[in-house]
């Protein structure tokens, strides 16, 4: 488990599979995500079209950068990847926290000669008592006097299922070419 922090938020993060596991007020010292005995969780998805394997938790992710308040993660393709989802990639996952805010950045670069096709999502589970408000490009949660904000202009945000879906769906990416998506959570 990798930490990090900023003087209001602490946040855990398995760097096993790239989820954000922890998301805690210093202040408090309240786990945002524990419902009861439930340790919630955001969920990285990363998958190929007409693919039901996702790569982000079959690939190992590896730490490629990490300071007080802010880690990076990558995952790059291999043989077995390349047999089931044949496109040279790599993701760099950035997890930052300043202040009441945690940033996801999400960048994808497609590494071969041929246009790849791919679905991303980041899925924040909704503990159990937040009241949920959607708006474009933005999901408030709030739950007594405590507001958590997630927003994001590059992904479709979404309520489905007790979770916030952040989500690129069928999309591709031009060959040699990269792009960054992003999720900010605020804590107010």
């Amino acid at each position: 488990m990798q930490i990090i922090e900023s003087s209001i938020l602490r946040i855990a993060i398995d760097e096993k599979k790239a989820r954000l596991v922890n998301l805690i007020s210093q202040n408090d010292q309240i786990d945002y995500f524990k419902d009861g005995d439930l340790q919630r969780n955001l969920i990285v998805d990363f998958t190929g079209e007409n693919q039901n394997e996702n790569l982000a938790k079959i690939l190992p992710w590896t730490i490629v950068d990490k300071g007080d308040s802010r880690i990076s993660l990558a995952l790059i393709d291999d043989n077995s990847s390349y047999k089931k989802f044949p496109y040279h990639f790599e993701v760099i996952l950035t997890y930052a926290v300043e202040g009441n805010r945690v940033d996801i950045k999400y960048y994808l670069k497609n590494n071969s000669h041929k246009t790849m096709p791919f679905s991303l999502s980041l899925t924040v589970d909704i503990p159990d008592g937040w009241a949920k408000e959607e708006k474009v490009n933005e999901v408030i949660l709030s739950k007594n006097a405590v507001k958590l904000q997630c927003i994001s202009s590059s992904l479709a945000l979404a309520v489905k299922n007790n979770q916030i879906v952040a989500a690129m769906k069928q999309a591709e990416l031009e060959k040699d070419h990269g792009e960054e998506f992003g999720l900010s959570l605020l804590l107010t």
